[in-house]
């Protein structure tokens, strides 16, 4: 009976020692690259929609930081030319941030200029569950 029950605690003791060590696995690495694509973009003007930017050819710079297994910070540069629902043509500039609390969120940060002359710059929240954007500040020429 002692037998098994050191056999048991043996087993119970190496089975909390594995799961503990994998749990505090110290595996950090940082992973970027480049990809081209197209965009898709709101533009606010306080809290009123005023343009949406979709299409177009832009070339984007990403940056994932892991920990272990889980991703906790991810970070996307955005360059390139997308045109407007008004038919302007906008160079655009954009720094997406992904982070997780309750869910994830992007929060990105543009720089719009158009060739006939509007200019849009702001910083936008996208609760990626809810569907939910919160314009934070703008400015619009």
């Amino acid at each position: 009976m002692k037998v098994k029950i050191i056999l048991i605690s043996v087993c119970l003791i190496i089975g909390v020692a594995l799961t503990s060590a994998y749990g505090q696995e110290k595996d950090k690495k940082t992973v970027q690259g480049w990809f081209t694509s197209t965009l898709w973009s709101p533009v606010y003007c306080g809290d009123t929609m005023v343009d949406l930017l979709s299409g177009g050819s832009i070339r984007v710079h990403y940056v994932v930081h892991l920990n272990g297994k889980a991703k906790f910070s991810e970070i996307y540069q955005i360059k390139g030319e997308v045109t407007s629902e008004t038919g302007e043509v906008f160079q655009i500039k954009e720094i997406d941030k992904y982070y997780f609390i309750d869910n994830w969120y992007l929060i990105y940060h543009y720089n719009f200029i158009g060739d006939r002359g509007t200019h849009y710059i702001g910083t936008l929240t996208w609760n990626l569950l809810t569907g939910e954007i919160t314009v934070g500040k703008t400015v619009c020429n």
